[in-house]
């Protein structure tokens, strides 16, 4: 498996995550519907998705949500749900169907809708959470290609979560159960999204021991690094009681402990760190953690020279309502004139972006031996 389908894989399981928080924060279900079919047709590249709410009057379905449909299909249309339609073998045997070549298909009828709309494959899972099947979650494409196994692991992975958050809005008893097992279901999505990045990252490892260029080696440490800084947070929301915000400064010692333990040789190095105890959003945690990642590698890079010790400091300081990360090392001084947003390299150029994200600011000093760099972003207090 090359490790572009390792990303594909991670970013279907990144939706997932993305999706659950989604449905469990709304009280909507056409709002969650709505999403549902934009994560289906994001994960798999297409164009064409829908939510099909199964009829049983009319032994039928009803395109109750959709994505990529003309004016007047969603919410009205109709859809046989016999056996020879792909949508209502899926649901009533409960298997999900895979059409890679509906023009040749002897299976399934190809219903009129998808055929108007010039779609050539399709896969169907049915939506189920604990109560009573609510339909099918089908994702289609005019594309030629394949859907895979894994398509499909990721489309019941998606209806499943869609099928709790439906359970959710059917009765106030039901709604109430859920969200106990709310936060059991998120660190379960976050435990394995970062079982997946740490898959990808050993992968990147493996490349990086194999590679004979310096330059390539750097380029997939680098990669490496970042997705472990994200795989560690995923880790720590999974131990924490509370997945909505972080101990930044136990994440941040975790990210350090990692990026200088994987250095050839980091008894070369004084690693110094002080953080004060701040409690983060996660989102701003993660973002935070890449550019400590992203600064402490570019010391490391420029800092260490042959026969010499290379110190580095890096301090992370709650100044009432702003945070302040600062990274200083030993190494050559900056040149004249440096601006760290004129960067042509990808871990400046990533950092500025982050902090461009986080709405904070980017200083960079020229020292007389050594370099320091300092970032301001709003914190939100100290524990």
């Amino acid at each position: 498996m090359q490790v572009s389908e390792f990303e594909q894989r991670l970013a279907q399981q990144a939706l997932i995550a993305e999706f659950g928080r989604f449905a469990l924060k709304s009280h909507d279900l056409s709002t969650i519907l709505a999403e549902a079919v934009r994560i289906a047709a994001d994960g798999l590249g297409t164009c064409l998705a829908k939510v099909l709410q199964w009829l049983p009057d009319e032994n039928a379905f009803l395109l109750r949500e959709g994505i990529g449909w003309r004016p007047g299909v969603v919410g009205s249309a109709r859809i046989g749900g016999d056996l020879a339609s792909p949508a209502g073998y899926a649901f009533k045997t409960c298997m999900p169907v895979i059409s890679n070549h509906l023009a040749e298909e002897q299976r399934f009828r190809t219903p009129e809708l998808m055929a108007e709309h010039g779609v050539r494959r399709a896969v169907n899972v049915i939506i189920r959470g604990e109560g009573e099947a609510f339909g099918v979650l089908e994702t289609d494409s005019r594309d030629p290609g394949m859907f895979s196994p894994h398509d499909v692991h990721f489309l019941e992975a998606l209806a499943n979560t869609l099928g709790v958050a439906i359970d959710k809005e059917r009765t106030q008893a039901e709604r109430e159960a859920l969200l106990e097992q709310k936060d059991l279901l998120l660190r379960e999505i976050d435990h394995r999204v970062k079982n997946s990045l740490a898959l990808v990252a050993g992968l990147l490892g493996m490349q990086e021991r194999s590679a004979s260029s310096a330059e390539a080696k750097a380029v997939l440490a680098a990669a490496s690094a970042r997705l472990m800084s994200i795989a560690r947070i995923h880790e720590q929301l999974y131990r924490s009681a509370d997945i909505a915000s972080v101990a930044f400064d136990d994440y941040l010692t975790g990210l350090c402990n990692d990026v200088i333990a994987s250095l050839s040789q980091p008894e070369q190095v004084t690693f110094t760190l002080e953080a004060d105890r701040v409690i983060l959003p996660t989102d701003q945690a993660v973002r935070l953690g890449l550019i400590a990642v992203e600064l402490l590698t570019n010391a490391l890079k420029h800092a260490c020279r042959p026969g010499q010790r290379t110190g580095i400091r890096l301090e992370c300081r709650q100044e009432d309502s702003r945070l302040l990360l600062t990274i200083t090392d030993n190494g050559p001084s900056l040149p004249e004139g440096f601006d760290a947003a004129k960067s042509r390299g990808l871990g400046l150029r990533l950092v500025c972006s982050l902090v461009h994200q986080l709405g904070g600011t980017l200083e960079a000093d020229r020292l007389a031996d050594g370099a320091r760099f300092r970032v301001r972003v709003n914190g939100t207090g100290s524990a």
